[in-house]
């Protein structure tokens, strides 16, 4: 069989990632929009808290399946078997602890559910439905999930996302059948685990199949030397592991303590629509990460500035128009998907917009950390980043409410991240001065303020009379195509837009002709 070359095994991953991140997309919707129906609000934030905790107790990984992805790169290169083995073997074990470690510590949080919970909700079985999420959490470490980085170091990503696919589209048919029958939290939930156990069986086999050395028996350990460089890059990608949690994950447990519950199951309607949009955005740096890896592997790292470049400029391009579009559109999608009365603040979307852009800026950055191996340096930095989000969330809350907790989590990567990725990246990585780039990027955000102001005054204007599906119709087209008109107008004559708008070219001539 011909191996792909590395375009090759991008373009598979990141069609095949689209094609599961638009599913995932549609069947979230539906699952919520049923969801809602059959179950009250109650359970919105119910499961959005419970989600928020697992999220964090899942700090115990501690970033070891990028370490490890990483650590492949090189014997896949190489086509060392026997080192994959001994990492694969390494994988097992430590997988294995950390899902024991999270149900015991998840066990321990027991006690303490009612003092995250303000304004405690009347529903009955508060801790049976914790310790569901925390199962569906532990398995996913002690079934066979170690094998998909081996996929994943390998550019072939796109089988683990197929498997991805195919199950999450049974566990949401199971899920509709069940809220709609029984309307059943308890059936909503066992359906994730028993999908989340046979998702990781079925790409177990694929991988057994298709690498059948892994079915050897491997007795020897990897030397203590790389065991040692791969945990010392697991402490520092530990402590960005932790940053990245605190800022993404304790947002509904401060808001559930110091604002109530109520607003957490408002909210997760808005990150649902946010996530889904990030996931499949995402896709774009995914599908190049293992072949990122690779070049960098095999080839002269330098040569791939020209490539950050690009991928940052159609990363600031996606995101910041979508940004915009998250500012002027989610409020009147939300009141007519689901209602009013399910609506936030202005002031809370347009935070909520910004951390979205925000995300995907750091997704480029740590994209291109991880596959340069700039795993140590700066290690500490994400604890004074989770001090500040914390501090300043708690602090927040209490005049402004849910908008206060959103806006600390942009105000603390602000003060750290934002800065010293890029100049981490330029120095360790490439060798460059980052000037140019902060000055490009202080050029970009203001002119996103800009069409922001702009299209929030459009869309006061286009739902002065209120929302309904025409005049929301009207306002998906002008911002589809105003905030894209002023980018081209602005970019056209950049190095990044001419690559980009050539490709797009090359596309269309290539396409036979009737």
């Amino acid at each position: 069989m011909k191996k792909r070359s590395r375009l090759q095994n991008s373009f598979f991953n990141f069609i095949s990632g689209m094609g599961y991140r638009m599913l995932t997309l549609i069947t979230a919707f539906v699952v919520r929009t049923v969801f809602v129906k059959c179950l009250n609000a109650e359970y919105l934030g119910i499961n959005g808290l419970y989600s928020n905790i697992l999220s964090m107790l899942s700090l115990a990984e501690l970033g070891f399946g990028t370490a490890m992805v990483y650590s492949m790169y090189q014997p896949l290169a190489d086509k060392n078997s026997k080192k994959l083995q001994q990492l694969m073997k390494l994988y097992q074990k430590v997988y294995a602890i950390i899902g024991t470690v999270i149900l015991i510590i998840g066990l321990c949080l027991v006690p303490f559910l009612d003092v995250l919970i303000k304004n405690q909700p009347n529903v009955g079985g508060l801790t049976f439905y914790y310790v569901l999420f925390l199962l569906n959490s532990v398995v996913s470490y002690w079934f066979f999930a170690y094998r998909n980085a081996l996929l994943q170091a390998d550019q072939k990503a796109y089988i683990v996302t197929n498997y991805n696919s195919l199950f999450n589209l049974i566990k949401s048919v199971l899920q509709i059948a069940f809220l709609l029958i029984f309307h059943s939290f308890t059936l909503y939930l066992v359906t994730q685990i028993i999908c989340t156990i046979g998702q990781n069986i079925a790409v177990a086999i694929k991988v057994d199949t298709m690498y059948p050395f892994m079915k050897k028996k491997c007795d020897e350990k990897l030397p203590k030397q790389e065991r040692n460089k791969i945990f010392r890059d697991v402490k520092a990608l530990m402590l960005s592991k932790i940053s990245h949690v605190a800022l993404n994950s304790t947002d509904n447990i401060i808001i559930s303590a110091f604002v109530g519950l109520e607003w957490v199951g408002l909210l997760s309607n808005f990150v649902l629509i946010s996530d889904a949009i990030t996931s499949i955005l995402c896709q774009i740096t995914n599908s190049i990460t293992a072949s990122l890896g690779n070049f960098f592997a095999k080839e002269n790292k330098n040569e791939g500035y020209t490539l950050f470049c690009r991928v940052d400029f159609l990363n600031f391009w996606l995101y910041g128009f979508l940004m915009v579009a998250l500012i002027t559109l989610l409020n009147p999608f939300i009141t007519i998907w689901i209602g009013e009365k399910y609506t936030l603040c202005q002031s809370a979307v347009v935070c909520l917009a910004i951390n979205f852009f925000i995300a995907g800026f750091m997704n480029t950055l740590f994209t291109f950390r991880s596959t340069l191996g700039l795993f140590t340096q700066g290690q500490y930095r994400p604890l004074l980043v989770t001090v500040i989000n914390i501090g300043l969330s708690i602090a927040l809350s209490y005049r402004y409410g849910i908008t206060g907790v959103l806006a600390a989590t942009s105000i603390s990567r602000l003060c750290v991240n934002l800065w010293y990725d890029p100049w981490l990246i330029h120095k360790k990585g490439f060798y460059k001065s980052v000037k140019p780039y902060f000055k490009k990027w202080v050029e970009r955000i203001l002119l996103l303020g800009l069409i922001s102001v702009g299209m929030l005054w459009i869309s006061n204007t286009v739902f002065k009379n209120g929302v309904s599906i025409t005049p929301f119709a009207l306002m998906i087209l002008f911002t589809i195509v105003l905030p894209n008109l002023v980018l081209i107008i602005v970019f056209c004559r950049t190095e990044e837009f001419q690559y980009f708008y050539n490709l797009i070219r090359k596309f269309f001539r290539a396409r036979p002709r009737n």
